[in-house]
């Protein structure tokens, strides 16, 4: 299987589909009060589009599941080349393109 996400990007969506399921709230209804398409969070949490949370999402969502943004993200930091991770995964999606 091809990587589509960093292990940091993955460590995020994970940590947020966690907190959502703990308080009960379907994708659907989470893309909607972030304000966003609802297949939003659903697309993100399937990794088969590319979807990610950035900053902006990571804020809304630390105010509707009622946390920490720090929540998201691991303790200290994750011992994988998150940098190189992402050019391997763009140098592949570009390669891609070209066929």
């Amino acid at each position: 299987m091809n990587k589509t996400h960093t292990t940091i990007e993955t460590y995020i969506i994970e940590a947020v589909k966690k907190r959502r399921e703990e308080l009960g709230i379907n994708p659907s209804k989470l893309s909607l009060e972030m304000g966003l398409v609802r297949n939003f969070v659903k697309y993100t949490e399937d990794y088969t589009r590319g979807y990610k949370y950035n900053s902006n999402h990571l804020n809304e969502l630390a105010k509707i599941l009622d946390c920490s943004i720090a929540d998201f993200y691991p303790p200290r930091y994750v011992e994988e080349n998150c940098i190189e991770e992402y050019h391997e995964i763009r140098d592949r999606r570009r390669q891609e393109l070209k066929k």
